[in-house]
């Protein structure tokens, strides 16, 4: 980090910190590194590891006690105010409003990805998902946790701090009971892996196009609604003709970046 900037090095520094929280290598509950091991590690001065420590901690994933040290509270970031101003919307309106994130957040994951970025995804997706790690199959907290990891991961390779917070904002809602008993998954386990590899193939060659088409088909799988009758309402309701005319716009785009 030695010849980069200023402002470069703290946006590095918050994205290593970062990091460590959400992929699980400190722990929640967990004291990290104090701050002159940190800088040291890091290459950069000590006023850099506060101010990064800091702004983890207004967003609640650290906190800092005196004469104790520095400890992991959350594995995301959390806001009351935003999750105040969500409780007035329909469980709809807020997988729509995720829908949106995902897809933003994989275009610019594409776009703005690091070595490193790519490296954290990479390990996200080498566990292979099961039927128990899908919270419509089995156990809904492991496949919390992998999806979270996943999920958070490429929200912080998209180098969007805004796109992040309100993420997990959403997240935080959609884990309320309320909400929890209406969702479920629509695609098993082994559809579930292959759209994360897909998405990840996509992000590593920094193919925007196709990270955003592996993203909405992705979020077409992933949470839906069930309905009073146990029927499936899908995040976005799509005639045939309207699936036909994406799938031949996706075939051209293909065929001309094989020819161009």
């Amino acid at each position: 980090m030695a010849g980069s900037s200023g402002t470069e090095r703290a946006r590095t520094t918050l994205a290593y910190l970062r990091r460590q929280i959400t992929t699980g290598e400190w722990a929640v509950g967990a004291r990290i590194p104090i701050e002159p091991e940190l800088a040291e590690a890091l290459g950069v001065g000590r006023s850099t590891i506060r101010e990064a420590v800091r702004s983890l901690a207004s967003i609640g994933m650290l906190e800092t006690l005196p004469g104790r040290g520095t400890f992991v509270r959350s594995n995301a970031p959390t806001s009351s105010v935003l999750s105040e101003f969500l409780t007035a919307y329909t469980l709809e309106e807020l997988l729509s409003y995720r829908r949106a994130l995902e897809v933003e957040a994989a275009q610019q994951a594409a776009r703005h990805r690091t070595p490193e970025d790519v490296a954290a995804l990479e390990a996200a997706v080498s566990t292979t998902l099961r039927p128990s790690h899908c919270p419509a199959h089995g156990d809904g907290e492991t496949a919390h946790e992998l999806a979270s990891r996943f999920h958070y991961l490429l929200f912080d390779a998209a180098r969007n701090r805004l796109l992040a917070s309100l993420y997990a904002g959403i997240t935080e809602k959609l884990a309320e009971p309320g909400h929890v008993e209406r969702l479920t998954h629509a695609g098993d386990a082994h559809s579930m892996q292959a759209e994360h590899e897909r998405i990840v193939d996509a992000v590593r060659r920094g193919d925007f196009i196709d990270a955003v088409h592996a993203m909405a088909d992705h979020m077409d799988n992933d949470l839906v609604i069930l309905a009073p009758d146990d029927e499936v309402i899908p995040p976005l309701r799509r005639s045939a003709d309207d699936k036909e005319r994406i799938e031949a716009a996706r075939t051209a785009q293909h065929r001309e970046r094989a020819t161009g």
